[in-house]
Formats: C-alpha cells, sequence, structure tokens
C-alpha cells in the first residue's frame, strides 16, 4: 500500500501487469485510467481496480493525492479457487479480470471501511492503537480485501461461466452467493469484527429490512442475523485461540467483540462442545 502525491499533472504509460491488480483510489484531485482501451475516471469517495492485459495509461491531475493497493494476482485467485472449485488456469494469471473496474457508491464505503482494518493493522500508529497487527487476522483481512475484489468483478465471472459459490466448509469464509445480501453483510462484519454492530447496521450493509435479511439468515444458516454474526465471532476467536501461541483468552473475547468472558466462554462451548482455555491448552 502506498500514498502518493503530485503537484503538477503527471502522465505515465506503465508495462502491464504480470503478477498483481491494482486498486487506486483518489483522496483529492482525480485519476483518468485507460486500460486496453477502457476510459474510466476516479474521484474521491471512488476506487478503481485495474488490470491490463495489454496497455495502460494513467493520469493524475494536478495536487492528486491518492492511495493505490498492490493486491498479488495469487492472492486473488486463492480467494476465487474458496469460491467452489478452483477454475483459474493459473495462479499468476487473471485472463478473465476485467481490465478497469470502478468502485463507487456503497461497494466504495464498504471498501473504505475494509482499507481502514487493513491500514490499523498494518501502521497502528494512524489507528486508536488498540489493534495488534496479529498474523492469523491480517491473514485474515487481505483474504476479505481479495473477496471484495472478486464481487466487483461478477460480471467476469458470468462471462466466463464459472459459478461464484464458495465452499461451505471453507474455513475463511461463508459467503454463499453474490446475490445475496449476505455476502455484503459478510464483507462489512469481516472488516469490523472487534467493534459493536447492531441488527440495523447489518441491515444497512445488506440494503433489505430488517425482517428480509432474518429471512435470509434463517434459510442460509438456520439461525438470525445477530446469532450467525456472533458464530462469525466466535470462529476468528477460536481460530485464534488454535493458532497463536501464547495468546489470552480474555484478550481474544475482547478482541472479537464480547465483553463479558463469562458469556464468551458460554457461547464457546454451545458451538464447540469445549471451553476457550481448553482450545488454548490443546494447541500446546
Amino acid at each position: 500500500m502506498m500514498v502518493l502525491r503530485y503537484g503538477p499533472e503527471v502522465e505515465i504509460k506503465p508495462q502491464p501487469f504480470k503478477d498483481f491488480c491494482l486498486v487506486q483510489m483518489p483522496l483529492q484531485g482525480s485519476t483518468e485510467i485507460i486500460s486496453d482501451g477502457q476510459r474510466i475516471t476516479v474521484g474521491p469517495g471512488q476506487a478503481a481496480i485495474v488490470a491490463p492485459k495489454r496497455h495502460i495509461r494513467l493520469h493524475w491531475s494536478r495536487d492528486c493525492e491518492q492511495i493505490i493497493l498492490r493486491v498479488p494476482t495469487a492472492l486473488v485467485s486463492e480467494a476465487a479457487a474458496s469460491c467452489g472449485k478452483p477454475w483459474l488456469p493459473k495462479k499468476s494469471e487473471l485472463s478473465w479480470f476485467p481490465s478497469a473496474v470502478m468502485i463507487d457508491g456503497e461497494a466504495a464505503s464498504r471498501w473504505v471501511g475494509l482499507l481502514q482494518t487493513f491500514t490499523e493493522l498494518t501502521l497502528p500508529e494512524l489507528g486508536d492503537g488498540n489493534v495488534t497487527a496479529q498474523p492469523s487476522w491480517l491473514e485474515h483481512i487481505e483474504f476479505s480485501l481479495a473477496l471484495f475484489l472478486l464481487m466487483q468483478n461478477a460480471n467476469g465471472y458470468a462471462d466466463s461461466g464459472s459459478s461464484y459459490t464458495l465452499n461451505p466448509q471453507d474455513s475463511k469464509s461463508s459467503l454463499r452467493s453474490q446475490e445475496s445480501p449476505l455476502a455484503a453483510v459478510e464483507l462489512y462484519v469481516l472488516s469490523r469484527l472487534y467493534a459493536p454492530i447492531s441488527l440495523e447496521d447489518l441491515a444497512r450493509a445488506a440494503g433489505v429490512s430488517s425482517r428480509t435479511l432474518h429471512m435470509h439468515c434463517k434459510r442460509e444458516y438456520g439461525v438470525g442475523p445477530m446469532v450467525w454474526l456472533r458464530n462469525l465471532r466466535l470462529d476468528a476467536a477460536r481460530r485464534q485461540l488454535s493458532s497463536l501461541p501464547n495468546c489470552q483468552v480474555t484478550k481474544v473475547a475482547m478482541d472479537y467483540g464480547f465483553g463479558h468472558l463469562g458469556r464468551f466462554s458460554a457461547y464457546y462451548r454451545e458451538r464447540f462442545g469445549e471451553l476457550p482455555r481448553e482450545t488454548a491448552a490443546n494447541r500446546l
């Protein structure tokens, strides 16, 4: 991730990217992108995914400032393979990936939320000081960023004849379909597992009413939205307790939004058949 600032107008013509794509997000000014003949202009509050195959030209306006995120195609391919079947030809190849895609509106807001969490983990001095860059949590957020980019290119999947259905056994995500409002909700939740989240927050992220969201959750998972949210948090806590050395149960509970240790332990035992401290002990 880079932050670039320009005084005068700048134009460059780089070589097509081989093993990564870029996400460009202007903070002020604008960026014009011409990628394989496709032209888009991106301003503040928007972002663009860029993955040129043949030609690319970038033009930044005067006094432009922007965040650029470089995402390895191997990570995007790993996320795509979790969608039910590994249909990409090579890990270093994203031939199906559109050359340039705009992210704006609600999608841009969700992207900013994910990026803010990623920034706090990698640059804690920019956050509130309460987020620790633990490897498993950082990997989880990186994977969520890649999944988000895949969701923004749903048309590309349809054109390739591929379905976007995640394997329910995959431990990294339980997204089912990009048509389901649960897909947007899960991205929203995964970017802020440690933060207070209400039913209204979930419904707003899904773009549906609370009642409609409850119906989707019951149909997909057999539980209501708040129990589903709690289970996502419990699953994340279990992964951390199972993999990280010297982690304390109390801190893990707080990290994933459980302010009451007794309730956390009870919910944990109900879901996994053992107490959190037993999971941590078994790791040793």
